[in-house]
């Protein structure tokens, strides 16, 4: 039974993770009435000894009608100084004595009782701890080291008490010790005077003094007694009347003594019919608080039966009711958050633990586990019917098919309205809730699957009209075959006429960069197909298209799986909580609007892995495509860069992670590719070799590199000018030029070597139409990212030029360029008069060299020199026209300066050229006229 009892007292007062620690309990009776053979009547208490952290208590329980204990008053240990123990009998003996009294008549009252004698309370009966016999605990042994330890400071702490107050008692006994010898001091001091007017008493009297004091009072005392005997025996005597009054004295003091009991008795009776109405007072007191507890109880317990139930209907309803339909769903969702309000009700002051709250708590516990079984169970169903059904109806579907990627809207309707549903899981069920999602990612994973191959297909159909090309066609590729020598020998001037063969980048050449990119250009007559300028351009547009309607899939998916999962920023954070339930996706445009990263690395991270399950073939089918293509030309590595590029910073800073790896992957594949070719394309033009017999002319890759730069503008049409895309192309640009450049060096520094005149005029020739080439198609084509290339390649044309100028009009005024070249010199060192007395540079070698170039000697020099700059130069790129020119305004220019010296060193000889400038214009206008025609 003890230990019950102490089960009890733990589970209602001391509960486990309390601070408070149940030591040991005592059992003891109030009001006591019968205590006669261990039968005791009356109020049941506890008294429990429990440890509080370093304090220890004592505290008086009081046990409910309910089974439940409260404590009624708490002492500290260091409060209590004394405990009565009083024996058995002796309260036996003081309630006998109790009723003796009560039952005994009052007795008279003795007539000199003071009015204000003090009353002395009654003692209640108090049962002696020898009666209660309390039950000590079996855990009492656990607990007595630590009690007699604590009991042991409790007891030297009273010494000290003890001590301090018999100090403070000892203080004031000294104290009064000294006001009580100082008052004894004050007696003394007037009992002097009082002797001393004695003294003066009895010498006035004629009484003589002695030294006996005693016997004078016991005379004086005497003798006043005798007289008063003496008075009062002669009043007697004297008159009858005083005895008579004697007597009515008497019989008054014995009636007062009769009223003096009648008085107590009354009293008594009084004190008793006090002692009951107080108590009748106190019962009624007592009756009242028990009614309004009464009362307040009936409140507390019918608000707790409003808290924790729930109607059948609503059990019902999540368990039975169809869940197809938008008000279905309604109404189960309004019986389910009735039930989850129940399930997160808490009650206060101690009613959350009651057994009955626990017990119905954990039936609806079952009820809600039991629903979101059912719900996990359906959701995963309509997953996979809802994916199965649209899988048969695309199956069904024939005709030509876009390249466009159709959303599945039927299945986002459909399932729309279990966004609740999914929030439930969520919050109630965080296992399940994860398991469908990897559910639904797995059921749309094949559907998304044939999605992209389609769209992958269509665009692998135009890659397919690239690889029926001839490699010949591709001119914008740097090819190994251009090395060859009779390759090398198609650009001399002597075949320049047999190349009929139209070209479709020869056309472009004529044009602009914003002609081609606009696709005017096609094939000329003889060709049976549409042109293969539009062909790349519909495969570029094709996998820009492609990648846009791939991604665009992605991201509407991703922003519908997080809808419907509750997984945005926005969504609501418990059942509660929850939105509208929609029949079918109420904003479309939405799902394909771009979203605020995700603060929550574990939501993010989770999104992520279900996206890489659903589009886990999207990268390898790109790979594929992007093999496919850029091995059917690779230039389209340019325009697949800038799309992909595009779509990156499209989505750059947003919620979709899986977007942004994927673009970041391919354009690291695509990047490798695009240098690989580039890397080939070097390799190529440094292996590019000239015959020597042939050193001039156009080298291949000089006529290729417009054609390459033009490709690659218009695969990079799309792209901004601060884009990685256009980084990798001007890389590639530096690439190439630098390789051309350094293998146009050294084709020229071959013919250096030789220390042949013709092999060094070969070389600057090259550099003249190499260098005027390059500029010329570059600038006209206004190619404006090469324009640091196209200046370089200005300075280079214009230099060369000057120096083949300079070379070539020797011939025919070689002697008369010496004669005053010496001239000029001599000038330098000499006044312009002393010239003309220098023997080589005198009047008549002065006259002799001027006669020997006459102008029809001049007429003929030129013709020659005209055929010859016409075997340099190809007429192709129109340079004939251009050199002829420059080699005029140098002609010009040298007679200018001839005449000038002439003037400056020979003013009196009275010698001129003997052709003037209007003669040269006139004979390069008639050889030019020739020509032509």
């Amino acid at each position: 039974m003890s230990d019950g009892i102490r089960q009890a007292l733990i589970s209602s007062l001391f509960p486990q993770g309390s601070s408070e620690k149940l030591i040991i309990h005592v059992k003891t009776f109030k009001d006591l009435q019968s205590f006669e053979n261990k039968d005791f009547r009356g109020t049941p208490r506890y008294l429990c000894l429990t440890q509080k952290k370093n304090a220890i208590r004592l505290s008086k329980v009081k046990r409910n009608q309910n089974g439940t204990f409260n404590i009624g008053k708490t002492w500290s240990l260091d409060d209590i100084k004394q405990i009565q123990d009083v024996d058995q009998q002796q309260q036996q003996q003081q309630q006998q004595q109790q009723k003796q009294q009560q039952s005994t008549p009052p007795q008279p009252l003795k007539p000199m009782v003071p009015k204000h004698q003090p009353s002395i309370p009654r003692a209640s009966p108090t049962p002696s701890p020898q009666s209660c016999k309390p039950y000590l605990s079996p855990s009492y042994n656990h607990h007595t080291e630590s009690f007699q330890r604590d009991e042991r400071k409790e007891r030297d702490r009273a010494r000290e008490v003890k001590r301090e107050r018999e100090r403070q008692e000892k203080k004031v006994q000294e104290e009064k010790e000294r006001q009580k010898k100082a008052e004894e001091i004050q007696a003394k001091m007037a009992e002097q005077a009082s002797l001393m007017n004695v003294e003066e008493l009895l010498t006035d009297s004629n009484w003589k003094a002695s030294g006996n004091a005693a016997a004078l009072e016991k005379r004086l005392l005497g003798e006043l007694h005798a007289l008063e005997a003496a008075n009062v025996h002669a009043i007697i005597q004297s008159d009858e009347r005083v005895r008579s009054i004697v007597e009515h004295i008497d019989r008054s003091l014995e009636e007062l003594d009769n009223m003096e009991s009648w008085l107590s008795l009354y009293g008594a009776e009084l004190n008793s019919m006090g002692d009951d109405i107080r108590e009748i007072e106190t019962q009624n007191r007592a009756l009242q608080i028990l009614n309004s507890n009464q009362h307040a109880l009936m409140a507390e317990l019918d608000n707790l039966l409003t808290a924790i139930s729930i109607p059948k209907r609503c059990l019902d309803s999540l368990q039975n009711d169809p869940m197809d339909k938008v008000d279905d769903v309604i109404r189960i969702q309004e019986s389910a958050e009735i039930l989850q309000k129940v399930i997160k009700t808490k009650l206060d002051d101690g009613l959350q633990d009651m057994a009955a709250v626990q017990q119905r708590l954990e039936t609806y516990n079952l009820h809600g586990n039991r629903f979101s079984e059912r719900i996990f169970k359906f959701l995963k169903d309509q997953f996979e019917q809802q994916a199965r059904i649209y899988f048969e109806q695309q199956k069904t579907k024939t005709g030509n098919r876009k390249n466009v990627a159709q959303p599945h809207e039927q299945i986002e309707n459909q399932l729309i309205k279990y966004q609740g549903f999914n929030l439930w899981e969520k919050e109630m069920e965080p296992r399940m809730y994860n398991e469908l999602q990897r559910c639904y990612a797995q059921a749309m994973a094949p559907l998304y699957e044939r999605d992209i191959r389609e769209l992958i297909d269509m665009t692998r159909s135009f890659y397919a009209a690239l690889r029926k090309r001839d490699v010949d066609e591709l001119e914008y590729i740097f090819k190994p075959e251009e090395s060859r020598q009779a390759r090398a020998l198609a650009y001399a001037p002597n075949l320049r006429g047999d190349d009929s063969k139209p070209h479709r980048y020869r056309h472009m050449l004529r044009g602009s960069v914003e002609g081609v990119m606009g696709g005017s250009f096609s094939m000329s007559s003889g060709s049976g197909r549409s042109s293969i300028d539009e062909d790349e351009k519909a495969a570029d547009d094709a996998f820009t298209q492609m990648i846009s309607q791939a991604i665009m899939l992605v991201c509407r998916e991703q922003n519908y799986m997080s809808d419907l999962f509750e997984l945005t920023l926005n969504a609501p954070k418990s059942f509660l909580e929850r939105g509208v339930v929609y029949s079918q996706v109420p904003n479309k445009s939405d799902l394909y609007s771009r979203r605020d990263k995700i603060r929550d690395v574990k939501v993010s991270k989770k999104i992520l892995t279900w996206m890489e399950i659903i589009f886990e073939t999207l990268e390898p089918n790109l790979v594929g495509l992007l093999e496919y293509g850029v091995k059917s030309d690779p230039t389209q590595a340019v325009s697949m860069l800038g799309a992909v590029e595009f779509q990156q910073e499209k989505w750059d800073e947003s919620d979709q992670e899986f977007v942004l790896r994927l673009c970041k992957s391919i354009l690291q594949r695509l990047t490798k590719m695009f240098e690989n070719f580039i890397t080939e394309q070097v390799r190529v033009i440094e292996e590019t070799k000239v015959s020597s017999k042939k050193r001039r002319g156009i080298l291949s890759f000089f006529r290729t590199f417009p054609v390459f730069a033009m490709r690659l503008e218009m695969a990079a049409s799309n792209v901004q000018p601060e884009s990685e895309t256009r980084v990798t192309v001007n890389n590639a640009y530096e690439k190439i030029i630098k390789a051309m450049m350094g293998s146009l060096d050294s084709i020229a520094r071959e013919g250096d070597q030789t220390g042949d005149d013709k092999e060094q005029l070969n070389a600057t020739i090259m550099y003249i139409e190499n260098m005027h080439h390059m500029y010329h198609t570059l600038r006209t084509n206004k190619l404006h990212v090469l324009e640091k290339w196209i200046k370089h390649a200005k300075a280079q044309y214009d230099n060369s030029l000057n120096a083949y100028i300079k070379v070539i009009i020797r011939r025919p005024l070689g002697k008369l360029l010496e004669f005053f070249e010496g001239v000029e010199q001599m000038t330098h060192t000499n006044t312009p008069e002393e010239v003309s007395f220098h023997m080589n540079f005198n009047k008549t070698q002065l006259r002799k060299v001027i006669m020997m170039f006459p102008p029809r000697e001049i007429k003929k020099s030129l013709e020659h020199l005209y055929k010859r700059v016409d075997k340099h130069f190809s007429e192709e790129e129109g340079l004939l026209q251009v050199v002829w020119r420059g080699i005029q305004e140098e002609f010009i220019r040298q007679h200018e300066r001839m005449e000038d010296l002439i003037r400056q060193c020979y003013p009196d000889a009275g010698v001129k050229l003997e052709f003037t400038i209007q003669d040269l214009l006139g004979m390069m206008s008639e050889l030019a006229r020739k020509v032509n025609v």
